[in-house]
């Protein structure tokens, strides 16, 4: 009995002095690794129930982290271990601080130094049957640890405030196992909860992890240094997988701020990127299956650069959408869904390409169709909506308020090859700006236009039923600024277009006007241009069923120096549209066509053609002296099958006034291009006034036509380039003054007397000069026989008598009536008979207070005898000039660059020469008025006449 006491006290010493002994050990071993201060409070074992505690474990050394382990327990299933299982029902682990760090080649855990234990030496894993024995824990808690890493490339600091693990058996493989972690990595907050079945092939889990404001730089610049980023996540992911079949699925957010990304030339950053939604993947056997995505997509401030060839900007960029992938044997086989783009500041500089957009979206529906990893069908409804576009290339600057694109598209792929595209697009602009190589400019206010493209090859494109609108279209050139075309609106209707064809119905122009400076009157406006039936065909054949032009304006100005200023303007513009390069390759392409020689030739066909409304052609030639102004209205012109590339007659008919009173009627048919030359005329011209071509008579025939209106009618046929017809012409109360220059003495020789004589011998009774002009020969050559009809003058008795009538007539204005003894005289005077002139107020064209009364007798006189006719002179003298100059001077000094004297002179006689005429426009206004007809009424070339002091402001009238 003594025996057995004794041996159960040596075993419980024994077991008591264990945890002691093996306290004392521990502390030894660490003081033997060289830690300076080693300590350990207690080990507990509790033999009944299977625990282990261990307290206060403590190893420190200056200048390198500590060990401490404030508490451990280990407890383990006893019974477990006669079933081959190893069954630990709880780990407890608080209060821990350590770490790994790196000493030169030494690895050290806290103060102990690993590198010391490494073998050089191999250990062969023993090879044999898998171990019966299975493990198992019921519990495992953490709480208040942490721990560093410290090494070249990984500095970590992993502070766990409570983790957990419960329930992971091997013998239970359907248990579920739930695994916590609160914790701090690097500063940023994890949060990471799980519930799993990690063990069976049916594998399922869900696991949420937060993550707030994590750096990724701090875990990834070992391997990935170019990156770095702040994460942030509230996910939820779900596994449920079986044997390599099943689904990972994920929802809940993600944010990314501050990312950057820089591999030598190339850098990528991104203030801030932003996803929530959820999404899935589809495995069946280990092989993709599907994927989808629902959820938004943000991103702020995203930078793009590599070096000075490119770099992206985008202020934001947001996606949103329910996309999903389907794969089929390992490729992709669809993509479908729903999805909305926004990009807002987008600017891209790329070579010497740079664009930039306020805003970019793009929705609708998509679905990709993919073939053997090909696609093979696009199908999506695009929405295209761009703001303040911007895009610049050496020769190209093109900026547009507003784009956008509508259209269904439906594109096939056979192969590697585009197969067919189908579309409807409508396509919306406004605010177009563009600027081509700094010579040309292009506005465009706004354009809406649609088409349909059917199943079109790109190699062979058709677009169908084109719809175009647009207003406020100018272009101009800008080395020579010139606005070569202003359209306030264009329109252009079913058209169609491809290699082999390009036709409309319809394109309408409004509002045009054709080349003019910024301040000067165009070279034309047209109100409204019509073409009707537009076909090219194969670029050699136009055809236009109709053409229609309503209210123009054209403006005709010769220089001195006989030049067209408009055309010699648009010629200079256009020549700076073209630079050397240009020039020289169109001079090579020239020389090729000419080499080939079996172009076919274009050719052209017109309908008809017609100006309709008032067509105003106003021209002015400063060649001549005084400058000759005329203005030509076309109330009417129509001109029908015009064909370069066939021979045959065009019917034309034109009805036009010239300068307001003449009126002008021509028709027939001629065959204006090519061919043989056939066809018949017949022109009318009734009332035309002579003295508007004065200037012209002064310069080649050296007289001034003072006044007179002629008729003239023309009417003859064509054939085979034979001329046969016939002039009439009929000259009314013409006279006219000598220029006194070097053409008037030349004319003379050849008269053998002064034209004005010359009139008087050819002028009838009533004044009128009457000729017949047949028209014969060939139309290169043709000759014009002359026959007249000369009737002279009445007697100077009826003259008188006529002078005593109009004494009375005009009482009490008869007094101031004068008669000329002579033609001669008359001739000088402008008038046989010189009535009382009217007066006017000086420097202006308001007629004095008697004149209304004055202008009613001579009213009256010519109602009652039919055959008079009244002579219209309007003047300007000294005392005129006296008035304009005072004008005229006060304009000059308020002028930036005042006109010389010499200038202001000219510009002085030209307002006296408009004020002469105003007078004369003024008194026979008044004059029609009151019923007289304007075939007796006679307007005079005015002359001002600054010589006489005497001469009163007014116009002369003279019968």
């Amino acid at each position: 009995m003594r025996i057995i006491l004794s041996i159960i006290v040596l075993i419980s010493l024994g077991l008591y002095s264990v945890p002691y002994l093996i306290r004392d050990q521990v502390v030894i071993w660490l003081k033997g690794q060289g830690v300076e201060n080693a300590s350990f409070e207690k080990v507990d074992i509790h033999w009944f129930s299977g625990a282990v505690e261990l307290l206060q474990l403590k190893a420190e050394s200056d200048g390198v982290p500590p060990i401490k382990v404030g508490h451990l327990k280990v407890s383990v299933d006893y019974p477990s271990l006669l079933d081959k299982r190893v069954f630990i029902n709880e780990v407890l682990i608080t209060d821990v601080a350590s770490g790994l760090h790196q000493q030169g080649d030494d690895l050290w855990l806290g103060p102990i130094n690993l590198s010391q234990f490494e073998s050089s030496e191999k250990v062969e894993e023993p090879q044999g049957p898998p171990s019966e024995w299975k493990f198992g824990i019921a519990n495992v808690n953490l709480s208040q640890i942490s721990w560093s890493l410290d090494l070249p490339q990984h500095q970590q600091n992993l502070v766990i405030d409570n983790a957990g693990l419960n329930a992971l058996y091997q013998w239970d493989e359907e248990a579920s196992t739930e695994l916590s972690i609160d914790a701090l990595l690097n500063g940023a907050r994890i949060k990471l909860d799980t519930d799993a079945v990690p063990l069976p092939d049916k594998k399922t889990s869900t696991i949420k992890l937060v993550l707030d404001q994590f750096p990724l730089q701090s875990v990834a610049k070992a391997w990935v240094p170019q990156l770095q980023g702040v994460l942030t996540t509230n996910l939820e992911l779900s596994l449920d997988i079986t044997g390599g079949t099943g689904q990972l699925s994920h929802s809940g957010s993600l944010s990314l701020d501050d990312f950057a990304w820089q591999d030598g030339p190339l850098t990528i950053t991104d203030k801030h990127l932003a996803w929530k939604g959820k999404g899935s993947v589809e495995l069946a056997e280990g092989d993709l299956q599907s994927m989808a995505l629902d959820g938004a997509l943000k991103n702020a401030a995203i930078k793009v650069e590599q070096g000075k060839e490119l770099a992206l900007l985008m202020s934001q960029l947001n996606w949103k959408g329910g996309v999903n992938l389907l794969f089929a044997d390992k490729l992709l086989s669809s993509i479908k869904g729903p999805q909305n783009l926004t990009v807002k500041d987008l600017k891209l500089r790329q070579s010497d390409l740079n664009v930039s957009a306020a805003t970019l979206t793009q929705n609708g529906p998509l679905n990709i169709q993919f073939e053997k990893g090909l696609p093979k069908q696009v199908k999506t409804q695009a929405g295209l909506n761009i703001a303040a576009l911007d895009l610049k290339t050496p020769e190209l600057d093109l900026a547009a308020a507003q784009l956008s694109l509508m259209s269904p598209l439906d594109v096939s792929w056979q192969g590697s090859e585009i197969a067919g595209i189908s579309a409807v697009p409508v396509i919306a602009l406004q605010q177009l700006k563009l600027i081509q190589g700094g010579r040309l400019a292009v506005d465009l206010a706004s354009a809406d236009m649609s088409a349909a493209i059917n199943n079109m090859q790109v190699t062979q494109p058709v677009i169908d039923k084109i719809q175009l609108k647009g207003s406020a279209l100018n272009v101009a050139t800008i080395k020579n600024p010139l606005q070569l075309l202003q359209l306030k609106s264009l329109g252009l209707n079913n058209a169609f277009y491809s290699t082999k064809k390009i036709s409309s119905d319809q394109v309408t122009l409004s509002g045009l006007k054709a080349s003019y400076k910024q301040g000067q009157k165009p070279l034309s406006t047209i109100g409204e241009v019509r073409l009707k039936g537009i076909l090219l065909s194969d670029l050699t054949r136009l055809a236009i069923n109709d053409i229609r032009l309503k209210n123009s304006k054209t403006t005709i100005s010769v220089t001195k120096k006989q030049v067209i200023k408009e055309i010699d303007a648009l010629t200079k513009a256009l020549a700076t549209l073209e630079d050397e390069s240009a020039v020289s390759s169109k001079k090579s392409s020239t020389a090729k066509k000419a080499s080939k020689g079996n172009n076919a030739a274009f050719t052209s066909r017109i309908g008809t053609l017609q100006l309709t409304g008032s067509n105003l052609v106003y021209i002015e030639d400063h060649s001549v002296k005084p400058t000759f102004k005329s203005t030509v209205d076309i109330k009417q012109l129509s001109v029908a099958k015009v064909d370069t590339g066939k021979s045959g007659l065009s019917p034309f008919s034109v009805k036009a006034a010239i300068n307001k009173h003449a009126i002008l009627t021509a028709s027939g048919k001629m065959n204006l291009l090519g061919g043989a030359k056939n066809g018949d005329w017949k022109v009318d011209l009734k009332n035309a006034e002579l003295p508007v071509v004065s200037p012209y008579a002064g310069k080649y025939v050296g007289y001034f036509l003072q006044s007179g209106q002629m008729d003239f009618s023309s009417s003859g046929t064509l054939k085979k380039g034979v001329l046969a017809g016939k002039n009439r012409i009929k000259l009314n109360r013409l006279e006219v003054q000598p220029a006194q220059n070097e053409a008037t003495g030349n004319f003379n020789k050849t008269l053998s007397m002064p034209l004005g004589t010359a009139i008087s011998v050819l002028q009838d009774s009533e004044d009128n000069i009457k000729l017949d002009l047949p028209v014969e020969g060939s139309l290169d050559d043709p000759q014009f026989g002359y026959q007249s009809v000369i009737n002279r003058l009445a007697s100077k008795g009826l003259k008188k008598a006529a002078f005593g009538f109009l004494t009375k007539a005009l009482q009490p204005y008869g007094a101031l009536i004068s008669l000329a003894s002579t033609a001669i005289d008359a001739n000088k005077s402008g008038a046989f008979i010189t009535l009382a002139p009217v007066n006017f107020a000086t420097g202006t064209n308001n007629t004095a207070a008697d004149a209304g009364d004055y202008l009613g007798k001579i009213s009256e006189m010519m109602v009652s005898r039919k055959g008079l006719r009244l002579n219209i002179c309007g003047n300007a003298v000294k005392a005129d000039r006296a008035s304009v100059l005072i004008l005229l001077e006060k304009e000059n000094k308020a002028k930036s660059k005042p006109l010389p004297p010499a200038e202001l002179e000219v510009l002085v006689m030209e307002r006296l020469q408009e004020l002469a005429a105003e007078r004369g426009e003024a008194v026979t206004a008044i004059l029609l008025e009151k019923g007289i007809p304007k075939d007796r009424l006679f307007s005079c070339f005015p002359v001002p006449n600054l010589k006489d002091d005497k001469l009163k402001p007014g116009v002369v009238l003279g019968l």
